[in-house]
């Protein structure tokens, strides 16, 4: 009778053990996003900036189309009403991409390894002000910043010098990364139409946006379309033809 309290707190022990709590660090970025992804924390919800970083224990709720990649190369997609817990994801746990990826070159498909890169270097620790700021805002300054890292303190503490905040180290230990944002894509003689579904661009200097259906937009400087599945777009050269792409699919257009 005197061992059964000592295996007693044994088994409690061996209980809480397997309660692992969930990693704070960041796995994660919201690589594009067509409505607002708020970050939920109780009954607060927050909307979460373009190109920010997603950590482990954050539960996130999505408004609208939206994108998350993984900085082990895992693309998830999102649509009004998704929740996730980001840590609990199955693409948190791959090395590499889950979409299959193709080259356009002149009309012509080729299949392609995935690119090789650091992900996590393309996202960055963004914050947004909370709606309770010392100025009023409208819901249009409120959507102008929403995309834009630290837009509501710009909007907040009135006009700033251009420039950077403290003086930049020389060149030679300079950081030059850019990070993925959302904006135009630019202008282009080729443009695409989501017919079904919806996808993402990104361009050359890692702007991205949500392309939704019926709408014809310039693809501009956009050097990568993402497609999930069942998704379906329409790519028209300035020569007026018309090229059909189904996805899943990450395509790479230069």
């Amino acid at each position: 009778m005197a061992r059964r309290p000592v295996l007693l707190v044994i088994a409690v022990l061996a209980l809480a053990g397997g309660c692992k709590k969930p990693s704070d660090k960041p796995i994660a970025g919201l690589h594009a996003a067509g409505a607002p992804v708020l970050r939920v924390v109780g009954k607060d919800k927050r909307p979460i900036p373009v190109g920010s970083h997603l950590r482990a224990d954050e539960h996130i709720l999505a408004t609208g189309p939206a994108l998350l990649e993984f900085f082990g190369g895992g693309l998830r997609f999102l649509d009004n009403g998704d929740e996730l817990d980001v840590g609990d994801a199955d693409e948190a746990k791959l090395l590499g991409s889950n979409l299959p990826t193709r080259r356009w070159t002149e009309g012509i498909f080729q299949e392609i390894p995935p690119a090789q890169r650091l992900v996590a270097a393309r996202y960055t620790n963004v914050e947004i002000t909370p709606p309770k700021a010392n100025t009023q805002l409208t819901t249009s300054d409120y959507f102008k910043a929403f995309f834009t890292p630290n837009g509501m303190e710009k909007l907040t503490s009135g006009p700033r010098p251009d420039g950077p905040s403290k003086p930049l180290p020389a060149p030679p230990f300079r950081p030059k990364v850019p990070y993925i944002h959302a904006g135009p894509l630019g202008d282009d003689g080729i443009t695409v139409e989501v017919t079904d579904g919806f996808a993402v661009a990104e361009t050359d200097d890692l702007t991205t946006a949500v392309l939704l259906e019926d709408r014809q937009i310039p693809l501009g400087r956009t050097v990568r379309l993402i497609l999930p599945d069942d998704a379906e777009v329409m790519i028209h050269t300035a020569a007026g033809n018309a090229l059909k792409i189904e996805g899943p699919m990450d395509l790479r257009l230069r």
